[in-house]
Formats: C-alpha cells, sequence, structure tokens
C-alpha cells in the first residue's frame, strides 16, 4: 500500500482559496489556463503573479511542515527518472529524487495532489515528499527534456 509521510486533505487552489491568497475570478482565469495548458496547478498560480514561488513555498511549508529540497543540487539516477513518463511529471508537478529499497522519494512545489500518491501504485511502498521552488522544478523538467533530444541525436 502506498502511503505518504502526511495526510493531503485539499487541493492547492482550496488551500490558497482558505488562507485568502486567491479571488474567484482570479482562480477562474487560472483553471481556464490550466484546462488549456494542463501541467500542474502550482505554476500557474506563480505565472498569474497571485503569489510569488517564495510565499507559496513559506506557506506550504508552515503548513505541512514538509522539507525543502533544493532540487536544483540533486543528481537523480537516470533509472529512476525513466520510470515516469514527461507527462506525469509536468501533470503531478513532481521530480524523482531517489528510491532507497520500497521508499520512493519526491519533490514537488505543490503537495497538494491526492492523485500523485494514489497513482504510484508501483512497487513502492511509501513516498516521502519533499518541497522544491516552481523555478526549480521547471528547471529540471528543461534538463531532462535537453536530455532526451540528445539521445535521440
Amino acid at each position: 500500500m502506498t502511503k505518504t509521510t502526511w495526510s493531503i486533505e485539499q487541493t492547492l487552489d482550496q488551500f490558497l482559496k482558505d488562507r485568502h491568497r486567491v479571488q474567484d475570478d482570479q482562480l477562474a482565469q487560472i483553471q481556464r489556463v490550466q484546462a488549456v495548458e494542463s501541467g500542474g496547478w502550482a505554476g500557474h498560480f506563480v505565472d498569474a503573479g497571485v503569489i510569488t514561488e517564495n510565499e507559496l513555498l513559506q506557506l506550504i511549508m508552515t503548513e505541512t511542515q514538509l522539507p525543502f529540497l533544493p532540487l536544483l543540487q540533486i543528481n537523480t539516477a537516470d533509472e529512476l527518472v525513466k520510470e515516469f513518463t514527461p507527462e506525469f511529471l509536468q501533470t503531478f508537478e513532481c521530480f524523482p529524487v531517489e528510491r532507497l529499497g520500497p521508499v520512493l522519494t519526491i519533490a514537488t512545489p505543490n503537495p497538494f495532489q491526492p492523485d500523485l500518491i494514489r497513482s504510484r501504485a508501483t512497487k513502492t511502498d511509501e513516498v516521502r515528499m519533499f518541497l522544491c521552488r516552481v523555478s526549480e522544478w521547471r528547471e529540471c523538467m528543461r534538463r531532462l527534456e535537453e536530455k532526451d533530444k540528445q539521445k535521440r541525436r
């Protein structure tokens, strides 16, 4: 059974709305963009100027007590990254960090995603989450895309 180290009870949009960080009209606009562009929520809120990535990180850290991981300082094994499709990583705004036995460690700027944990129905018994900045996650995704392009050449 897959589990996480903290309980996910709401989505990021609900969380930000409950903390009066997003208005209904802003949320409606972000939902329209997200429907067209897909991907995770955190980047859309930052791109819309609703919240800065540092404010978002601090707010989520305070709420969840999840630790911050400087994602750009981590070298993820290619074998681990291959377990995930680029679409999965994009949809859930996550990036694998390491696997130690049955424990999978991932970093995300948005831990408010119950489907992220439920969708990892693999040999992993536990998913450990760390927080990262939106910009660091995007840079890791860019580097991954660049690696894939170089391999195809």
